[in-house]
């Protein structure tokens, strides 16, 4: 199983942890490996125990058809913005996974793990007025992130878990800073569109209540100029119907 080098040297490392009032003694591996693991194109995720705590490792693997240079110094910029992006929404109290440990020059990181159900399975399972709380509520993260200037990359229903009922923003891979109004607008388009493909059957609650919540933290005149941007990105499509283009809330 390919495990990225920086991770695996951790592996090989102990820890000495003192427990309760009487300072019981235990010496751990600094890293465990769990089972669960899941590969995508641009990087490794692997469940692990870091210090004892539930994470998951992301791990950035070369890439062979990329120059070395050119590939090392982009998963060192994807990793650093992926990490900043994550500090920044929880400077700002937005439920996201702890960052525990970072290594950019490796493409190494390391953020605790959120137990709960994804928003995408969720969905037919809640009622109107949990789900429009839901919406309302990332309305209000993304709202926040774009105030600090930073984009989640893909705000789907995939990559929001509920955790005791309170909704976690995961995976910031695709995160950007110092984000312009285009690039809020495409945030916004990529969550509608999620809903649209996913969850059509409840896309205008849904989408309402989303806007509501980024209504409140955004105001009326910088929520406006956004949506007027996502409608505008939406019409650039090339095959796309009226029905998919039309805005379901009022400005």
């Amino acid at each position: 199983m390919e495990v990225a080098p920086c991770l695996r040297e951790m592996m090989e490392e102990e820890v000495v942890f003192a427990y309760g009032p009487e300072r019981r003694i235990e010496t751990r591996r600094m890293v465990v490996l769990k089972n669960d693991r899941w590969i995508g194109a641009e990087a490794i995720v692997q469940r692990i125990e870091f210090l004892g705590i539930d994470a998951v490792a992301k791990w950035r693997f070369p890439k062979p058809w990329m120059p070395k240079e050119l590939d090392e110094e982009f998963r060192a910029r994807r990793t650093y913005v992926e990490a900043k992006a994550l500090m920044r929404a929880l400077s700002l109290g937005i439920p996201v996974p702890q960052l525990l440990y970072v290594d950019d020059r490796c493409g190494l990181l390391v953020e605790s793990f959120v137990e709960g159900v994804l928003l995408r399975d969720a969905v037919p399972k809640l009622g109107d007025d949990e789900l429009c709380s839901i919406c309302r509520e990332l309305g209000t993260y993304l709202a926040g992130l774009h105030g600090a200037g930073v984009v989640h990359g893909d705000p789907t229903t995939s990559n929001v878990v509920l955790s005791n009922g309170v909704p976690h923003l995961i995976d910031f891979g695709l995160a950007e800073l110092n984000a312009t109004l285009d690039d809020l607008a495409i945030d916004v388009h990529i969550f509608f569109r999620s809903v649209e493909s996913t969850h059509r059957d409840r896309e205008n609650i849904m989408k309402r209540c989303f806007v509501e919540g980024y209504r409140s933290i955004a105001g009326e005149e910088r929520t406006h100029l956004v949506l007027l941007r996502v409608e505008r990105i939406r019409r650039f499509g090339r095959y796309v119907s009226d029905r998919e283009v039309k805005m379901e809330w009022s400005f």
